[in-house]
């Protein structure tokens, strides 16, 4: 009987390692689900859309470096063109904030200083936090008003077409 005996207990030693293996793993998988769920929780909530201002900082902020934000005028005032609305090949122009390229159609706003091009949308919400251009740091705009009044305060409607 006590082949038996000793097998019973052997078994017991097994499915007890077993038990306290699977224990473990399962332990362990709940450590790590935790871990990469507030890692993720955490580069989710650093997109910068998430970081910019609700609101505009108050214009006694505006000589702090050319960070203070842009008023919504002096955007609105900048040039608008339409890419891709000439003939033949056109170079692609790539917006520096999405990092996506320009398709044929899409409006983008031409800043007069420096020449560089970026999507309406992407540069609109740059100018809420900023008032330099992402690419060169130039100033968007000379004098604040200065844009705005030379062109009526309406935003300017520009054709461009750009051969390669």
């Amino acid at each position: 009987m006590e082949p038996s005996s000793s097998s019973s207990s052997s078994l017991d030693g097994n499915l007890r390692f077993d038990l306290y293996a699977v224990l473990a793993a399962l332990g362990l998988s709940a450590f790590l689900a935790v871990c990469f769920w507030r890692l993720y929780r955490l580069t989710v909530s650093a997109r910068p859309e998430d970081m910019l201002p609700i609101a505009a900082p108050p214009s006694s902020c505006a000589g702090a470096g050319g960070k203070a934000a842009l008023r919504e005028k002096d955007v609105a005032a900048l040039p608008v063109f339409v890419h891709g609305a000439g003939s033949g090949g056109e170079a692609a122009v790539e917006c520096a904030v999405c990092l996506a390229e320009m398709k044929d159609g899409e409006r983008g706003r031409l800043l007069p200083g420096c020449g560089h091009r970026f999507h309406v949308e992407c540069i609109d919400r740059w100018f809420r936090a900023n008032s330099t251009c992402p690419i060169c740091r130039a100033a968007a705009v000379s004098q604040p008003d200065a844009v705005a009044t030379a062109k009526g305060g309406s935003p300017a409607q520009v054709t461009v077409a750009v051969q390669s």
